[in-house]
């Protein structure tokens, strides 16, 4: 190819000749086939914005619905948690605290003494009361006895004296009698 060729192309062409205007020009011809490009990109956007919209609304209303059966199906259940959450598992929580505070507690108070022992102290106490009255009224009872015996016994050995006499009075008379009739 000749050179003036080369110039009738570029002539023909129209290039700009500096640097900066070429790349101007780039720019014009790229936005040339682009823009109607991005046009159709935007109503194709416009479309699918719409679209999204009544899809976002349906999902809207699906979600919602799912919501409210989710609701129905949770609150009995939770209500039913609460329920033995209090019944079962609170008190033993809440022992565990009081445990726990009472073991932190700087200054405790003072224990309180086991009443096992002051009972059965009392009990003996009273057990031996009740067999000291026991005791006293068999004592006295015995005695009462022993004395009626004393008497009673008194009386017979008595009697059994006064017949002794008697015997023996008796007795002497016989043997009077009996010596007078043998001499």
């Amino acid at each position: 190819m000749s050179r003036t060729m080369k110039k009738k192309a570029r002539a023909a062409l129209d290039y700009p000749e500096t640097w900066a205007s070429r790349a101007k020009h780039s720019a014009y011809r790229t936005a040339n086939r682009v823009g109607p490009m991005a046009g159709m990109a935007r109503d194709s956007a416009i479309g699918m914005a719409g679209n999204a919209r009544d899809y976002a609304g349906s999902a809207r209303d699906v979600a919602s619905s799912r919501f409210e059966d989710a609701r129905y199906w949770a609150a009995p259940r939770l209500d039913h948690a609460a329920v033995s959450f209090e019944e079962h598992i609170a008190p033993r929580v809440a022992a565990m605290m009081a445990e726990m505070a009472r073991r932190i507690d700087p200054a405790p108070p003072m224990r309180r003494r086991s009443r096992m022992p002051m009972m059965v102290l009392m009990g003996g106490l009273a057990m031996g009361a009740i067999g000291f009255a026991l005791y006293k009224r068999n004592a006295r009872q015995w005695a009462d006895t022993m004395s009626d015996t004393k008497e009673a016994v008194r009386g017979k050995v008595e009697h059994v004296r006064h017949r002794a006499q008697q015997a023996g009075e008796t007795m002497e008379q016989k043997a009077d009698e009996m010596q007078n009739r043998m001499s």
